[in-house]
């Protein structure tokens, strides 16, 4: 693991364990509402009906990360500043006092509030590109472990009413066969499982990463515009 993916992570993990603390209040959520900064050319709420029971993964989580760290801008940009703000939130300070304080540091690097939300959208995109090949891949191994054994089931079904009728001779081929099936309907149920919990893993990771970056955008636009 690179020394920049650790920068990277450690930007968006810890924060992620102090998420869980404190909820977001209606109040906040209006105070901090994207409709007080210019809205992107295309924003993607990253599923708002997620599962209940969908867990934020470390496997996809450092996946996510990888694409963010392959993508990583020349320069001072978001990554930068979010680390710089992560630090400043082990001290005492103002959600707004700590974004000013590392913006006055961006700022000596060239950043400004627009450059640091177009820097975040890039970042939102890269997330993007990852979750749109995840769900490619994912579809595939629905259609391989799931959809493809279905059909097996259903031939095999078919197979057994056909011999059913036949002469007395098929009755042990039958009886192989709807072992057979058992074993299948098995497999179909674990492989549903499977791919279903790797979903709902995957969707965490993605939104929480995705809640993150909005979150900054919306400070950022709230805290350090003028």
């Amino acid at each position: 693991m690179s020394s920049i993916f650790k920068k990277i992570k450690s930007a968006f993990i810890i924060e992620s364990a102090e998420a869980t603390k404190a909820q977001p209040t209606e109040r906040d959520r209006q105070v901090n509402s994207p409709s007080k900064i210019s809205a992107p050319s295309k924003q993607r709420v990253p599923h708002a009906d997620l599962p209940a029971d969908g867990q934020i993964n470390e496997k996809f989580t450092n996946i996510l990360m990888n694409a963010i760290e392959e993508n990583n801008q020349e320069g001072f940009d978001y990554l930068e500043f979010k680390r710089s703000v992560q630090n400043l939130k082990k001290m005492d300070m103002a959600e707004g006092t700590i974004y000013k304080s590392a913006f006055a540091t961006a700022k000596t690097m060239g950043a400004t509030p627009d450059s640091l939300i177009a820097s975040a959208e890039h970042y939102v995109a890269v997330l993007q590109t990852e979750e749109d090949k995840f769900r490619a891949a994912l579809e595939k191994q629905r259609t391989i472990q799931i959809e493809d054994r279905q059909t097996e089931l259903k031939a095999a079904e078919s197979a057994i009413a056909q011999k059913e009728a036949q002469i007395e001779a098929l009755k042990q081929e039958i009886a192989a066969q709807r072992e057979g099936l058992s074993e299948l309907e098995r497999n179909i149920s674990s492989a549903t499982e499977r791919v279903e919990l790797t979903g709902r893993r995957f969707v965490a990771s993605y939104a929480d990463l995705v809640k993150q970056i909005r979150q900054d955008i919306d400070n950022i636009a709230k805290y350090l515009r003028q």
